[in-house]
């Protein structure tokens, strides 16, 4: 297994050039790739976007982070008055700050900078509660899956391989945490759910081949 963990996401190899320059000139190793989203059966609608990433060790997340912070502290010092966080209010900028790991660096440079502006305390320390808070959060486990819980009994039931695609999501699903290391997406519990229906839909769909087949005979 790969040693190296997704650092961040682009829409295109273009937009993650600039992170890829400064690992190069830093002599941090990394890996870069395409990655889709796995089949989600909430998202059955949405063609799921193909994402660009950039790979690190997890040993390297906060070299990375560091340096990206140190290049963008020059970069936004020049930042368009135009941009579009020139508009958020400081609890806003303060969410950004948190929650790195939904925005790019440089846009976290720049709310800390604005921040900084308007007089509010953007100290080291208080960037470091944020994601510390933020850190915690994100090893909590997704809301109950109620609707995709009652959704696979049922598909199961009727012999449904969605059932058992969605039994597989409640028991594998993984997210992402800051150290780029991946926990369960889902409570203990609605992993239990999603192994009993994998279980049921397996059963019921032996059976069904079970009768197809005494009825052929």
């Amino acid at each position: 297994m790969s040693a190296f963990q997704q650092y961040q996401s682009f829409i295109s190899p273009d937009a993650a050039q600039p992170l890829i320059d400064l690992l190069f000139k830093h002599d941090v190793l990394f890996e870069t790739g395409y990655y889709k989203p796995a089949y989600d059966p909430k998202m059955a609608f949405n063609e799921a976007e193909t994402r660009f990433v950039v790979r690190l060790k997890p040993t390297d997340f906060e070299t990375a982070r560091e340096l990206e912070d140190r290049a963008n502290e020059e970069f936004t010092a020049d930042a368009d008055p135009g941009h579009y966080l020139f508009g958020f209010g400081d609890d806003e900028l303060f969410e950004v700050i948190m929650k790195r790991d939904e925005w790019s660096s440089y846009d976290v440079a720049l709310a800390g900078r604005i921040l900084r502006q308007r007089g509010r305390d953007v100290t080291p320390d208080t960037v470091r509660l944020l994601q510390q808070y933020r850190a915690v959060e994100l090893t909590k486990p997704e809301a109950s899956q109620k609707v995709s819980i009652i959704a696979g009994y049922l598909m199961s039931c009727l012999g449904g391989f969605i059932g058992i695609i969605i039994g597989l999501n409640l028991l594998y699903a993984k997210k992402k945490l800051l150290d780029g290391t991946q926990g369960p997406a889902y409570s203990a519990a609605d992993r239990a759910h999603g192994f009993r229906i994998i279980l049921l839909g397996f059963v019921v769909a032996l059976l069904l081949f079970i009768v197809r087949v005494q009825s052929n005979v």
